[in-house]
């Protein structure tokens, strides 16, 4: 998966203000400028509010709640992959949309409690909950479009054997009793997709699943759509949007979370150490295993945006960025600087906003980093911390 370039407010927001401060922070920490992350969920609130899209927040891939005060003007509410992290996003107050494969029965009364939009994965799964739904729970069935848009298989919600969602097929053998029940439908498919892969989506569904949107009130069309992409255009589904809003009288939902909150975050390091092994390594304080997973998974190359990298006409320094675990593929890359790195020079990646934070782990034992909120107002504001004792809890 290709990273992303750093957006202008990123430039703005971060090398303007942030680097004076850098020094003054324990590394390796991650910072998440809330100044961007408004700006991005502006933007996109009124791109969707033009298309007639309602947009909830992905729990998963960014769980901060002392982000929320700077998210909730932007969304109708939040999109729960378990319980978890249903009860954390319950926090912003608003709407709370649960998904899952499958739910457990010693947790179902506290769901309904806390949710408002609960999704079945399949019809079995409505009899989870039949003691202990509730007047204020809207049920929903995930659906399977068996639209192939993701091409890593690990990653592709539709592809062959999985076990998301109902085909048309399956959806045509749900018994009347259960139907209902159901007032909206799922659909989650794509992953860093465009707005063609988008559109596609969309008129599969109504081609597909279409015949049943009359006995529904809203429709959740999924996340991984690439909104903050230059070449992400509105206008390319619009029309297919229009038929469910027109045609069929259906709310329809979207669950962003990777392209709203990306460039808002960074991981600030620390180099320990340069060696030499036929290329110059700086080896960091960091670890791309334990805070950096989800690019260790795709195999994408950070950027970094502090120091500064190669000039045209200029003298380059070459260095591998490297880890501090023992893991031999610890590496975040090759990378060219305008200068030569030494022992003590923070280095800060971009693109850490999603993900990082919900990934973390302590391999080898290396610590959490730091979690920071900053903006040019406030400046700097330490929220999480951990230590041993945090280590301890889980491994004692």
């Amino acid at each position: 998966m290709e990273s992303p370039k750093p957006s202008a407010s990123e430039k703005r927001g971060l090398i303007l203000s942030l680097l004076n401060k850098i020094d003054t922070v324990k590394t390796p920490c991650y910072v998440i400028d809330t100044d961007i992350l408004t700006e991005n969920f502006k933007s996109i609130k009124k791109k969707a509010d033009n298309a007639g899209l309602s947009l909830l927040m992905a729990m998963k891939g960014f769980p901060l709640a002392q982000a929320f005060p700077f998210i909730k003007p932007f969304v109708e509410g939040i999109s729960a992959s378990g319980l978890f992290e249903a009860k954390l996003g319950s926090r912003i107050g608003k709407e709370v949309h649960i998904h899952t494969p499958a739910y457990k029965t010693d947790e179902a009364a506290e769901i309904a409690s806390i949710c408002s939009h609960i999704v079945l994965n399949s019809p079995q799964q409505a009899s989870v909950f039949n003691q202990v739904r509730t007047e204020k729970n809207q049920f929903a069935l995930r659906l399977n479009p068996e639209v192939n848009a993701v091409k890593e298989a690990v990653y592709n919600p539709c592809g062959p054997y999985s076990r998301f969602g109902l085909t048309k097929d399956a959806l045509a053998e749900v018994k009347p009793d259960i139907m209902e029940r159901i007032s909206g439908f799922h659909i989650h498919a794509l992953c860093g997709n465009s707005s063609r892969d988008f559109n596609n989506l969309i008129s599969a569904s109504i081609e597909k699943f279409s015949d049943y949107f009359p006995s529904v009130s809203w429709i959740n069309l999924g996340g991984g759509q690439a909104l903050t992409e230059d070449d992400f255009d509105f206008a390319d589904f619009q029309a297919n949007l229009d038929i469910l809003h027109t045609k069929y009288h259906l709310k329809t939902y979207i669950e962003p979370c990777e392209y709203l909150v990306m460039n808002a975050g960074f991981l600030v390091v620390t180099v320990l150490d340069i060696v030499h092994n036929g290329k110059d390594i700086a080896i960091l304080d960091t670890s791309i295993s334990c805070h950096a997973l989800d690019v260790l998974k795709n195999y994408y190359k950070l950027p970094v945006v502090y120091p500064e990298g190669e000039r045209p006409g200029k003298k380059t320094y070459s260095y591998l960025l490297a880890g501090n675990s023992c893991l031999s593929g610890d590496v975040f890359g090759e990378y060219d600087f305008s200068a030569p790195l030494k022992p003590g020079d923070r280095i800060i990646f971009g693109d850490m906003g999603s993900y990082s934070f919900a990934q973390v782990n302590y391999f080898n034992g290396i610590n959490f980093p730091d979690i920071l909120l900053y903006s040019r107002m406030s400046g700097i504001k330490l929220i999480k911390k951990y230590n041993y004792a945090e280590y301890e809890k889980v491994y004692d």
